[in-house]
Parts: C-alpha cells; sequence; structure tokens
C-alpha cells in the first residue's frame, strides 16, 4: 500500500473544528501561547496542547519559546494563504453575488470587510484602498515580470510612514486575494511593516479575540484622507 499522500494529512489537520478555529485565530499573524489558544477555542490546556503539537509537526503552525513561554504562529505566508483561499471556498458554498454582499452586510461582519489583519497584514476594505492608492500615487509600479517595485519618491516616503523600517529583499510586495472583497491586497514585507507602524502610532486598534481592525479617531482623519488620494 503506498504512503497517505502529503495532501491528505495536512487536510485531515485543518478538518478537525477546534484546529481550525486555531489557525483563524493565528491568521491574524501574532503569536499567542497554548493557554489563550485553549481559551479561545474552548478546551482544556491539555487538549490544546495535542493539536498545536500535530500543527507543529504538520508544518501548519511554528513555536516560538521565550522564557517561561511558548509562543504559537502560522508557519509562514504560504500557511496563510491557503487558509484565505479556503475561506473564501468555504464562503462560497452559497455562491452568488448577492449573497455574498448580505453576508458582509450583516452588522457582526462589517468591521471585518472593513478593516481585519491577514497574517499581519491590512485587508478588506482598507487594504484594497490601501494598495490602489500606492498604485495611483506611483509610489510602487509593476514591473514586466509581474514583481512591484519602490519609485523613489515611494521609498522615501514609506521609509517616512514605517519608522522601523523593512528589509529591501526579495518580494517586498505581491498581490494578496481578498476575502470579503475579491480584489487584491498588497502582501509582503512592506505590507507588514505598514500595519504595524499603524497600531504603533495609535492609528489603527485591534479588536480583541478577532482579526478585526478599528481606526482611532486621528486615524481615520489621516488614512482615510490618505488613501482617497490626500496626504503625502
Amino acid at each position: 500500500m503506498s504512503a497517505e499522500p502529503r495532501l491528505a494529512r495536512v487536510a485531515a489537520a485543518i478538518a478537525d473544528p477546534t484546529r481550525a478555529r486555531v489557525l483563524a485565530r493565528l491568521l491574524d499573524g501574532r503569536l499567542h501561547t497554548a493557554g489563550e489558544l485553549a481559551t479561545h477555542a474552548g478546551v482544556s490546556a491539555a487538549t490544546m496542547s495535542a493539536h498545536l503539537k500535530l500543527l507543529v509537526d504538520e508544518g501548519l503552525a511554528r513555536v516560538r519559546p521565550q522564557g517561561r513561554h511558548r509562543y504559537f504562529g502560522l508557519a509562514d505566508g504560504d500557511v496563510a494563504h491557503a487558509l484565505e483561499a479556503l475561506l473564501r471556498v468555504a464562503d462560497g458554498r452559497d455562491a452568488g453575488p448577492a449573497s455574498d454582499l448580505r453576508r458582509w452586510q450583516k452588522p457582526e461582519m462589517r468591521g471585518l470587510r472593513h478593516a481585519r489583519s491577514c497574517y499581519g497584514h491590512l485587508a478588506g476594505e482598507l487594504g484594497v484602498r490601501w494598495r490602489e492608492a500606492l498604485l495611483a500615487k506611483g509610489w510602487v509600479t509593476a514591473a514586466p515580470d509581474g514583481r512591484y517595485e519602490l519609485s523613489d519618491t515611494g521609498r522615501d516616503a514609506l521609509a517616512e510612514l514605517t519608522p522601523h523600517g523593512f528589509a529591501e529583499t526579495g518580494r517586498l510586495l505581491y498581490d494578496c486575494v481578498d476575502w470579503s472583497e475579491r480584489r487584491d491586497h498588497f502582501a509582503g514585507p512592506l505590507a507588514v511593516a505598514w500595519l504595524a507602524s499603524l497600531v504603533d502610532k495609535g492609528w489603527m486598534r485591534r479588536v480583541a479575540e478577532s482579526r478585526e481592525l478599528t481606526l482611532t479617531p486621528i486615524g481615520k482623519r489621516w488614512l482615510e484622507g490618505w488613501s482617497r488620494g490626500g496626504g503625502k
């Protein structure tokens, strides 16, 4: 008998409801303790420990020891994008533009649609608008090979807006299909640095136990004006 296909093992790891809740939680791009994840999923610490071991063994999650604690996150961006794709498939089970629009107009979904984290970068309506604004300003240009490059103006402006900096190696930005908008937002190291900067500045605030992000009053005045074409 041939060995079990790797895809089948990974699919089985994701399919368990508790592990699916954990993976969806880790899509916020942050690291969480086993205790936090156990509380979120509503299971015991021992049960969560077994689930996390399987996720790490299958390459879906990673663990980072620090002092007496162990923090868990998604293994990498490929896992995050695969999960986002599965969410889009699951979301389309009763497909059709009308049903999809109704779902995202529900009060409990409007915040997630407006702005949320997607493995550390900005997604939702604001994420799509940020991508469009960067291209419209000429700060980012599409290269013939499908990559995105920073213009000199964009490099200077974004360096100022992301004080922690970003390493200009590999793909700084790349497209990620937005789960709710069905259009692209930007992923990549620069997109992660941008969201981290917004949170550090107090312009965006994370909603507890959710991937949802909210604009603070000062953030709304600055960011929404900027994404419409204003700002620097």
